[in-house]
């Protein structure tokens, strides 16, 4: 792990004040959801999570993520110039179930960020998260809506963001020290040991988080590809049921065009060819209709014709005159 990474850890249900700070209500599921957005992710994996030496800069430029130079406006309406430096880069950041939060800054060789090595090693302020939302107070919920980075201040809003809280572990480190070296009873060669062994912990232990960290980016990927995939079956199936009921009637639709079709016919289709056509296949139905066109109709009952003054009307305009009362061609003429 590099030497210019600082770890913290603090607890969102905890702020260690009692008299000062602001002792603002925050959702831990908020928390978490803002903590693992695709954009904080890749905020965060291209390193644009950057930290300043205290909030002024983007109080006095009225925004959260800033630009390398910004324009402010004074309290006397003067415009004014200002370059903004970052002193760090948040490397990690987890908020867990329970409410607390783990991040990592990288502490950047730029002036600001010798100004914040400085403060740390003096065992003086702490980080504090700069993040747009909506701000509560002590009596409402305080709600996330972005993050930018952790900013050095002099008095973070949780007690215990603070990097040095976690040096305790010099003191056990002297202690192994002493140990090694009296086993091999030298002490340079005890320090050589010592500091291998933290070397292979500490990169080993930047390699895992460094993988954890590409899955978790690749899970978030995964999800929202997941996302999308749902809600298109979800409109495929939904296709697919309109297009069945316009299928189903469409046929019965054309089942009954074809069956008016077949009463008015003066010949005799089939329930095999009915049952052909409604699929589509009029083979059987042509030699019907061809066979029919050569018949003369003229001679029989049927029942397309209808009364017209004294004779019939058949379908295709001829007329014929009405047979004489008691002949064979009259009894057809009946309606029963």
């Amino acid at each position: 792990m590099a030497t210019n990474r600082i770890p913290c850890t603090f607890s969102l249900l905890t702020e260690g004040r009692k008299y000062t700070g602001q002792h603002r209500k925050y959702l831990i599921e908020n928390a978490r959801e803002i903590c693992y957005s695709p954009a904080t992710r890749e905020r965060i994996k291209l390193r644009e999570a950057l930290g300043y030496y205290g909030h002024g800069r983007r109080v006095l430029c009225k925004k959260m993520n800033l630009q390398e130079v910004d324009v402010i406006t004074l309290p006397d309406g003067t415009q004014a110039m200002v370059s903004n430096v970052p002193s760090n880069v948040t490397v990690k950041f987890d908020v867990a179930e329970d409410g607390t939060v783990t991040h990592e800054q990288e502490i950047l060789d730029t002036e600001t960020g010798k100004i914040v090595s400085g403060l740390h090693a003096s065992r003086v302020g702490g980080f504090s998260w700069a993040c747009p939302g909506e701000d509560g107070g002590r009596t409402a919920t305080t709600r996330l809506k972005g993050f930018s980075g952790f900013d050095y201040v002099l008095q973070p809003g949780f007690a215990m963001n603070r990097g040095y809280v976690l040096e305790s572990a010099q003191g056990i480190r002297d202690q192994v020290l002493e140990s090694v070296s009296a086993v091999v009873g030298d002490d340079v060669r005890a320090e050589q040991l010592v500091a291998g062994w933290q070397f292979s912990y500490h990169s080993r232990i930047h390699d895992l988080e460094d993988m954890v960290f590409e899955a978790e980016s690749e899970l978030i990927e995964v999800r929202e590809q997941y996302r999308n995939v749902q809600r298109e079956l979800v409109e495929a199936v939904s296709r697919k049921s309109r297009a069945e009921v316009e299928l189903e009637n469409f046929k019965q639709n054309f089942k009954g065009v074809l069956e008016s079709v077949r009463e008015n016919f003066p010949f005799f289709i089939p329930e095999a060819v009915m049952h052909e056509m409604m699929n589509g296949d009029l083979t059987r139905a042509k030699a019907i209709f061809e066979s029919a066109s050569e018949f003369d109709f003229t001679s029989l009952p049927v029942r397309e014709a209808t009364r017209k003054n004294e004779g019939i009307v058949l379908t295709d305009g001829r007329q014929i005159e009405k047979p004489d009362f008691g002949s064979a061609g009259y009894g057809f003429t009946l309606k029963v």
